[in-house]
């Protein structure tokens, strides 16, 4: 039978979120505002049309990776309210960077080794060219492809906001891909425009993790309120797991030990022989495993045995950041699960009938 812990002995763990008195403060009525929002921010993409918001809302930007539309920043006429809203992952480009989850400097985009990572094609490599945001210091660590979509997209964003009342409130969304894209965007809209932080509020929707455990705890002490609308049923809410250590981490290594592989966005290459009519003509260094997630799956399969200078290496932090408010809608298909229009927007609605 398997013991309980002690609750005397110090165990490794960091509160991140946790229900408390400040729950009373979400506001499904926005919340379907914003998921609204969300939609029509698909329908910019699907239609690739003038964007439609109807007369309640002004555009201030467009959101564009590569001239593809990614979401708007727009201001709430008759009132100071601004919102900036992202979509989720529609290309397979798009799907590909989702699953580069080597962590990187949310700063710099610097691995441990301090080298610079981007996602090109179907592989992570080295540049020369580093895109910073400033101001935000040591803030932790997020992953490579979630960074890389969002740099592309925030000189426009943190721009359009400049132009802002800046006494308004700011609402930061985004669904999916988009939920990742939002929270990466909150350290760089506080520290790099004059709102203040108690008046810019996030709420995502089926967001996966997009960071350490160093960005979730500084991006609590930020002072923004983040709500993180998750169904239960949803895997993507889920991604990447939250550590690959099994049953318990290994002590922290020093840092020119560090991950080497998952952690540091580093990929580990294999030779592999070239045959032509049963002959060896050449060897190439191809890299191992080039989709980093199933790198992290066999990261967590070697971790079993493999010792690194007489102890086991530990897996990175991946860390949800902002309070949960969930619901459970189950569907047939995975998808539907995700689905933002169907199950989402049903499951804001029993908040607001509850109310």
């Amino acid at each position: 039978m398997t013991s309980l812990p002690d609750a005397n002995k110090p165990m490794e763990r960091a509160d991140i979120a946790f229900f408390d008195s400040n729950y009373k403060e979400f506001d499904s009525l926005i919340a379907q505002e914003l998921a609204g929002l969300l939609q029509k921010a698909y329908k910019q993409f699907f239609d690739r049309n003038q964007l439609e918001l109807g007369g309640d809302y002004h555009l201030e930007s467009e959101l564009k990776e590569n001239g593809l539309p990614f979401g708007f920043v727009a201001s709430k006429k008759n009132s100071n309210d601004v919102v900036v809203v992202f979509r989720g992952t529609q290309t397979f480009a798009e799907w590909f960077k989702d699953v580069n989850i080597p962590l990187v400097s949310y700063s710099d985009g610097k691995n441990t080794e301090g080298s610079i990572l981007r996602v090109v094609g179907e592989k992570i490599q080295l540049i020369q060219s580093p895109v910073e945001i400033p101001k935000v210091g040591d803030f932790g660590r997020v992953t490579v492809g979630f960074r890389q979509i969002y740099i592309s997209l925030r000189d426009a964003m943190i721009n359009a906001l400049k132009d802002c009342n800046p006494n308004s409130r700011i609402f930061v969304t985004g669904h999916s891909l988009g939920g990742a894209l939002a929270t990466l965007a909150i350290p760089d809209i506080v520290k790099n425009t004059n709102f203040e932080p108690e008046k810019v509020i996030l709420y995502t929707f089926a967001s996966p993790r997009c960071g350490d455990r160093k960005f979730a705890t500084n991006f609590k002490a930020s002072r923004v309120r983040h709500w993180r609308i998750a169904n239960t049923e949803d895997f993507v809410t889920m991604i990447p797991f939250p550590t690959g250590n099994i049953f318990k981490a290994t002590a922290e290594l020093p840092k020119d030990q560090e991950e080497k592989a998952i952690g540091s966005g580093e990929v580990t290459t294999k030779e592999e022989r070239i045959i032509e009519n049963g002959v060896v003509i050449r060897t190439e260094e191809k890299p191992r495993n080039p989709n980093p997630l199933f790198g992290f799956f066999e990261a967590m399969y070697n971790r079993s045995g493999e010792i690194w200078n007489g102890q086991k290496r530990r897996m990175p932090d991946y860390v949800h950041t902002g309070t949960p408010v969930c619901f459970t809608i189950h569907a047939a298909a995975l998808e539907q699960h995700h689905n933002l229009e169907e199950i989402y927007m049903r499951g804001i609605l029993r908040f607001t009938e509850s109310e």
